[in-house]
């Protein structure tokens, strides 16, 4: 887990509800492990989707903005694995505010504060070719 740890997913989401959300086994007595790593991954996944071309991936460390974003779509995986139950209004706009925070930080519209040159250039270059202007100023104003 690259963007939260086990006990700040375990902080963020109380015990009963990720017990509830993530072991399919009415019975069971503790979160099922596999099904929390399968959904953190996915998460992380979609993060440096965001994040990469823009920064240097991984971080090290991590940017809290980064980890609160991660945790609110942890938070709403888990509960999207229960399709009979509705999603609350709080997760849902969670959600969304951390999927914006992703595109405005991809954006370039807020930084994530690294000042030691992580920020990754550009991928490739450009090159423009024209043809030889055949009309100038002065031809147009004929006109």
């Amino acid at each position: 887990m690259r963007y939260v740890t086990r006990d700040a997913i375990g902080a963020f989401i109380p015990q009963v509800t990720l017990l509830q959300l993530s072991n399919d086994d009415p019975a069971a007595d503790a979160p099922d492990e596999a099904v929390i790593t399968s959904v953190v991954t996915e998460v992380e996944d979609l993060v440096d989707g965001y994040m990469r071309g823009r920064y240097t991936l991984p971080f090290d460390p991590v940017p809290t903005v980064l980890r609160g974003a991660a945790l609110s779509l942890i938070r709403y995986e888990l509960y999207a694995r229960r399709p009979e139950g509705a999603i609350p209004d709080a997760v849902t706009d969670a959600r969304k505010h951390a999927i914006k925070l992703l595109e405005t930080i991809r954006d370039g519209l807020i930084t994530l504060g690294i000042a030691d040159g992580q920020s990754a250039p550009e991928p490739g270059e450009i090159r423009v070719r024209a043809r030889r202007q055949r009309f100038g100023d002065k031809a147009w104003r004929h006109y």
